[in-house]
């Protein structure tokens, strides 16, 4: 059967009337023709009562891949609304990885009657992998995965493959290990049905293989995953041995969030806030930021009370600010995003420092000049002032390169120092893109100051 995008689309919205009808037996029969993914897409415009029914209709299995789909934070709802034993039954239904994210976000209590009720292996695979950092490898990983002796038989490792659980069987690779399980060497599957079947495999394994350690920046695996166009890649531990994989689906994950995080934080919002955060726990994630930023902010206000006696004398100086600023923030804001994006994708090394300073050194000058002479002729038409007009144009010009400058290259500093790029928030270069620019623009009103008043 040809399953056609218009058939697939109609599929889902009968399925979603359905769910907003509450019509959950009409829905049930809708399952097997909406993907999970699809079918989670669907639940976000859906009361969390109505989904929780919709669960209990379809059995915790096909809950469960739903539910692995769907937001952290409303499944940990929904799991708190849940009967104890309801939510242990959906939550053993979820990828390891997700029930490890889960557990360390539930409060204590809950997590630890959740994973009683789980079996005892994946009991241990879910306090393995919280023993690791956040953000490492291992704390990221599968410990699933298709392992072989070398001198294993080409026929019997197809065998093992045929036995293995669907998710395993798709796998790209089959890992090579010893007796003391340290990795060897790595075969694909395709290597495998074109050999001998009684051929062993150490006669066609690769044994260069890329591998990250357990404890290592597992956004530096997705990046890896990335730029070398790997389907896996193989974590080990200090003693070599293989303890888990990165899939090409994890290493994507981890760059979309981090690119989604480092959004928020130059934004200076929590990139823990997300839209199922209560109101009460996001005040209290953005109110002290603001809050600080008021005295950021002041050192835009003493520079501009500093020269109140210019202002004072012509008070038409005042209407050209929020131009110069404005656009000071918002050229820097531009150069900071592709620069924390680069650095994020891995295209951006620290060494890149001063090739990043030159390109927005480039950049500025030609849009300095060409926003400087386009708000130069504005100014000129607005207030019929030529020095006005070219003493704002040269502000704003100069305050284009300035926060240019500061916008690529500051995020290379930062990482330099140790430290979270994303941590160079817009409003903290917006502040010194400000002070900049009324400092020039102001500082070259007072000395033309004659001139302007003729």
């Amino acid at each position: 059967m040809l399953l056609l995008s218009q058939k697939m689309q109609g599929y889902a919205e009968q399925l979603k009337s359905a769910l907003l009808a509450e019509e959950f037996v009409q829905a049930r029969k809708m399952e097997d023709k909406v993907s999970a993914a699809r079918t989670a897409q669907i639940l976000l415009d859906i009361p969390t009562s109505s989904i929780l029914l919709y669960f209990g209709e379809i059995g915790w299995v096909k809950a469960g891949q739903v539910a692995a789909h769907l937001p952290q934070e409303l499944v940990s709802q929904l799991l708190q609304r849940m009967n104890e034993s309801e939510a242990g039954s959906l939550l053993a239904e979820m990828p390891l990885e997700i029930i490890t994210d889960l557990v360390a976000a539930l409060p204590t209590e809950l997590a630890s009657h959740l994973l009683s009720q789980l079996e005892a292996d994946l009991q241990q695979q879910v306090a393995r992998l919280s023993s690791y950092p956040e953000g490492t490898a291992g704390a990221e990983m599968s410990p699933y995965f298709l392992s072989v002796t070398a001198d294993a038989k080409v026929k019997d490792v197809i065998a093992a493959v045929r036995e293995a659980p669907a998710d395993l069987a798709r796998t790209a690779y089959i890992y090579v290990v010893d007796a003391e399980n340290r990795l060897q060497g790595v075969l694909s599957l395709r290597e495998l049905l074109v050999s001998n079947p009684d051929d062993h495999v150490e006669r066609f394994m690769v044994d260069g293989v890329f591998a990250i350690r357990d404890h290592d920046d597992a956004m530096e695996a997705a990046q890896r995953i990335r730029s070398r166009h790997l389907k896996m890649l193989p974590v080990i531990n200090a003693q070599d041995q293989l303890v888990g994989v990165i899939g090409i689906e994890q290493a994507m994950d981890l760059l979309a969030h981090s690119m989604a995080d480092d959004f928020v934080a130059m934004s200076a919002a929590s990139p823990d806030e997300s839209f199922f955060t209560p109101p009460k726990q996001a005040i209290k994630k953005r109110l002290p930021w603001m809050a600080a930023n008021i005295f950021l902010n002041l050192g835009a206000v003493v520079v501009i009370s500093s020269f109140e006696s210019t202002i004072v004398q012509v008070a038409i100086l005042a209407a050209f600010l929020p131009m110069i600023t404005d656009m000071g923030g918002n050229v820097g804001i531009q150069a900071l995003s592709v620069s924390i994006r680069s650095m994020a994708l891995g295209e951006a090394r620290l060494r890149d420092f001063w090739l990043a300073v030159r390109k927005e050194v480039y950049i500025g000058l030609f849009n300095g000049l060409a926003l400087g002479a386009l708000f130069c002729v504005v100014a000129f038409l607005l207030e019929g002032n030529f020095v006005l007009g070219l003493v704002a144009g040269i502000a704003l010009g100069f305050n284009v390169l300035v926060a240019g400058v500061i916008g690529g290259s500051m995020p290379f500093l930062i990482k330099r120092w140790g430290k979270d790029p994303a941590m160079m928030t817009g409003p903290v270069l917006t502040t010194i893109t400000d002070i900049t620019g009324v400092s020039i623009y102001l500082g070259l009103c007072t000395i033309f100051l004659a001139s302007i008043m003729v």
